[in-house]
């Protein structure tokens, strides 16, 4: 008989799913888990990790970097190395430099807008090799030191800004300080480098570049023609080492590199495509351990299926049109699984893109598609197929296998045992549970933590923004524009408290919250870090903490007297008190600063020592955190003056909610008392909160997702064999219980094996365990291995146990009379 799939096999299928309910949910639910993990990281790998680029051979575009060795980071001052690259450099051709500036853009008939621009050489549209809509793009000649200030502008910014008006090239626009005129529009969907809208020339420098001078940049172009990146890579690497040897005191541990081109952007570093191809392998792995779990599910229904099995073969059917009804069986199990873990994936998805989207000031990178791709579709597919073929195949094979023709032969036999190889799964994957599920739990348990942090005021009537002023390359302007910095915000101060629903304004420095590293006279540094201790600190206006109602502990908080030159009073939290002075008297205390820390860098201490302040009081944490008091970082405030402002941070507290639209009136009043200030996304603190509860949110749901079906697959395996192991033995126990055999001798028969297994599944699980904890040094489990382990061993033997229990007590209800009669 044929081997195809019926859509009679179809309905079957359905019908079995509807007959055994338990085994449906159970099994759908750890398959969805593992569909949802794979179709996730696929659809993120496929957006970010390793995207196409939509412009013309994408594949072709590239990027070029240096790479400092010692710290394993990029070094982006290398407009000296631009140069040289551009008049050198044969296996990349149309190199281009770029950045991204922030300037005001004033029409003169719309609102003032703060907007993303790239300062980009004009060889960047060669690159992308998209031809303008309007007008021309960026030429060489408007490189030129005093070339007319011109600007390329996006199809969405013509459209949306100057109406789609065909007479746009020409009109002149302001940016900042500097009028620019309109020469070409992109056209639509046009965003390179990354996400812009706005194009200016990078322009050509005035004097002789040193090396490692010059802005911040990021270097691109196009591989020559037949020009591989291993090629490309190894004439980059003589000029690096040329410039090395001209250069040792700069270059002397750089090396530049070249990588995929949103490599360098989203500084994902050194992944192929054969290595984003392993790992969605990888990720597929837990869906493979499900499918195998789920498959001594499906061959245990089976074996309870062995009759009709043998009926079938005695009436002609072959063993190929078994498997294939058996795999239609499984197919459709897997397939409606999968739907209900793509769902999950797509609920995944959203909340990651939501977290990530923040990351970007001006959007999604151009090359970004985040809408559900039909690849992703056909991936799902693929696992759920491979899923059924593990699900519906093995056990029908193991089932057909040689032993049908002697038990057909037995007449009405109805004995199938389970077999090594199927009930060894049962050891492995409580093995897996033991050694696996501490260092899931313990990622979640973190993020958990970390997003119970929350601010102990109101988040709900707080703004915030920053506000910068526009870079100038007149150093005698500049520093006038910088002087004049303080004024400005406290106008803008001013004119914002006027406003009805404002109940306060204040400013902090630029830079809140950045991390430094102190020295406590008379305290000794900590062990694990011999320059300081690691503490937020913050310049702020004497009135900050008045506006945020932070409680005062002891001492006072900072006044007017804190503003005056020489002034050297300091506030700290009581997290300062408890981690860095270990509870001792704060008032008094003299500090200083001796280093700023990037939390990768604990040793960065490359400032010089700073002058002795002193201790004048002790405020409430303005951050709680219930689960880890450790995880409210200690933090210290100084008074910035007006005068000292180089940028600042304006804090906005309200009555009541921020009223809707007030981001546009604070933009409208900064561009009133200063356009060329650049007043970023005014945010409101509660969705600052939001984000961070999102990220965890999303981990909690994987991890939580991962754990209950893992536990749900152990509990499910283990009631399978045992009501198979009660089915098998019912004569045996009817016969035994006839003879008088005593209740607890028969629960211990019965309940052996599945004791036995467990056991052995969670020694096993536990060695593992124990040696990935030596190799990582505890760093999968954070050092919490020895309450995590134990705690997860207890959990999977509990759940075993208890999943056995229900065939056991059934096996001690099988009376004599039945048992024989059945048989």
């Amino acid at each position: 008989m044929s081997a195809r799939i019926s859509w009679l096999d179809v309905k079957l299928g359905v019908r079995m799913m509807l007959k055994h309910p338990a085994l449906t949910l159970v099994g759908g639910l750890g398959i969805a888990v593992g569909v949802a993990v794979s179709v996730g990281f696929y659809a993120f790998s496929t957006a970010y990790i390793n995207p196409t680029l939509p412009l013309p051979e994408g594949d072709r575009i590239v990027a070029l970097e240096n790479r400092d060795i010692r710290i394993d980071n990029e070094v982006r001052s290398a407009l000296y190395d631009f140069y040289n690259w551009r008049d050198e450099l044969r296996s990349v051709e149309d190199l281009t430099a770029f950045r991204t500036v922030q300037r005001n853009l004033i029409t003169g008939d719309g609102p003032l807008e703060l907007v993303q621009v790239a300062e980009m050489t004009a060889a960047g549209f060669r690159v992308a090799r998209v031809s303008p809509q309007l007008g021309r793009y960026l030429v060489p000649d408007d490189e030129k030191v005093g070339a007319p200030p011109v600007l390329v502008i996006g199809y969405d910014v013509w459209r949306n800004r100057f109406g789609s008006d065909p007479r746009v090239v020409g009109r002149e626009v302001r940016l900042g300080r500097v009028v620019h005129t309109i020469v070409g529009v992109m056209p639509e969907g046009f965003a390179f480098p990354e996400s812009h809208a706005f194009w200016i020339p990078l322009r050509q420098q005035s004097v002789a570049l040193e090396p490692g001078g010059g802005p911040p940049i990021f270097i691109a172009g196009r591989l020559a023609p037949g020009v591989t990146m291993q090629t490309a890579q190894a004439e980059l690497s003589v000029l690096g080492q040329r410039t090395s040897a001209a250069h040792k005191e700069t270059h002397d541990f750089i090396r530049p590199v070249v990588m995929p081109y949103t490599h360098s952007l989203t500084d994902i570093q050194g992944i192929t495509q054969w290595q984003v191809v392993q790992m969605n392998l990888m990720m597929s792995l837990l869906l493979v351990v499900i499918a195998l779990n789920v498959a001594v599910l499906v061959y245990a229904r089976t074996a309870a299926r062995h009759s009709e099995l043998v009926v079938r073969h005695a009436l002609g059917a072959s063993r190929g049109r078994v498997v294939a009804q058996l795999f239609a069986e499984a197919l459709v199990h897997s397939l409606a699984a999968a739907a209900f873990g793509v769902a999950l994936a797509q609920v995944g998805i959203a909340m990651g893109n939501r977290i990530i989207t923040t990351e970007f000031d001006n959007g999604l990178p151009f090359w970004t598609d985040t809408r559900f791709q039909w690849s992703t579709i056909g991936f799902a597919v693929v696992l759920a197929v491979v899923t059924a073929v593990f699900t519906g195949v093995l056990p029908a094979l193991q089932a057909t296998g040689r032993r049908i023709q002697s038990q057909l032969r037995q007449a009405g036999s109805n004995r199938m045992g389970l077999g090594k190889a199927w009930t060894a799964l049962i050891v492995v994957q409580v093995a897996i549970a033991v050694a696996a599920l501490p260092a899931a739990v313990n990622m979640g348990w973190t993020e958990i933590r970390k997003a119970a942090t929350y601010r102990t005021f109101d988040v709900r009537q707080f703004v915030s923004a920053t506000l910068v002023p526009e870079a100038s390359s007149d150093e005698q302007a500049k520093a006038q524009h910088d002087v004049n910095v303080g004024a400005r915000v406290m106008e803008i101060m001013e004119r914002l408290k006027a406003e009805p629903a404002v109940a306060g304004v204040t400013y902090a420095s630029s830079l809140p919250n950045r991390g430094n590293i102190i020295r406590v006279e008379g305290l000794p540094a900590p062990t694990d870090n011999p320059a300081g201790h690691s503490v937020v600190s913050s310049g702020i206006h004497p009135s900050y903490t008045n506006l945020i109602s932070a409680r005062i502990l002891a001492g006072r908080t900072l006044d007017d007297r804190d503003l005056a030159e020489g002034a050297t009073g300091v506030v700290v939290t009581e997290s300062f008190v408890r981690s860095v002075l270990k509870g001792e008297p704060a008032l008094g205390r003299r500090i200083r600063h001796v280093g700023n820390r990037d939390d990768d860098d604990a040793a960065n201490t490359t400032d010089a020592p700073g002058q002795w302040y002193e201790i004048v009081g002790v405020i409430a944490d303005l951050q709680k955190n219930p689960f880890d008091p450790e995880l409210v970082r200690p933090s210290l405030y100084y008074a910035i003056a007006p005068g000292q402002l180089r940028a600042a941070g304006i804090t906005v507290r309200f009555r009541g909610p921020v009223p809707a639209g007030f981001a546009d009136r604070f933009r409208a009043i900064a561009a009133e008392v200063d356009p060329t200030l650049r007043l970023g996304t005014v945010r409101l603190l509660a969705n600052a909160d939001e984000q961070q509860q999102t990220a965890a949110r999303l981990v909690g749901l994987a991890v939580g997702l991962v754990l209950l079906s893992t536990m749900l697959l152990s509990a499910a395996g283990i009631y399978a064999m045992m009501s198979f192991i009660v089915t098998q033995r019912r004569r045996e126990i009817g016969i035994r219980t006839a003879l008088g055999a005593d209740t607890t001798q028969l629960l211990r028969s019965v309940f052996a094996r599945a004791a036995g297994q467990i056991a052995l599944g969670v020694i096993t699980g536990v060695a593992v365990a124990a040696v990935i904890e030596r190799i990582t040094d505890g760093g999968l489990v954070a050092g919490r291995g020895i309450v995590l382990l134990p705690a997860i061993a207890l959990l999977t033997t509990m759940t075993g146990l208890l999943a056995a229990m229900g065939p056991a007590r059934r096996g001690l209800r099988i009376q004599p009379t039945e048992a024989l009669k059945s048989d």
